[in-house]
């Protein structure tokens, strides 16, 4: 696991995991989190590329003087979710299951 990820709020209110470099400044990498409500009234948590639709690539960065709010922890779903879409490396969370894990965690991708 990477140990400085990032899930942050903008001052956009857009709600962000990346990699923070403070060093550089930014958050590099970024995705966005998004809450979509369910037909059952519930809510899934999608995690896309920050230029989506137009790029499908996660790449990018963000000063991190756009940042309003670090959230203290990053959820480890989150955060397996946004190596497995910045990798394309599906990272096995349930070896008894062989890796098929549970389908109503609510992470989409």
């Amino acid at each position: 696991m990477v140990d400085n990820i990032m899930f942050a709020k903008l001052v956009s209110g857009e709600t962000i995991i990346g990699i923070k470099d403070e060093e550089a400044g930014v958050c590099k990498d970024v995705v966005l989190v998004q809450a979509m409500p369910t037909h059952t009234g519930s809510l899934q948590i999608a995690i896309v590329p920050f230029g989506f639709p137009f790029e499908d690539e996660v790449r990018g960065s963000i000063r991190l003087d756009h940042v309003v709010y670090e959230y203290k922890d990053t959820p480890a779903d989150l955060a397996n979710k946004y190596v497995e879409t910045k990798s394309n490396i599906k990272i096995a969370g349930n070896l008894g299951g062989f890796g098929g894990g549970s389908s109503d965690s609510g992470l989409i991708l």
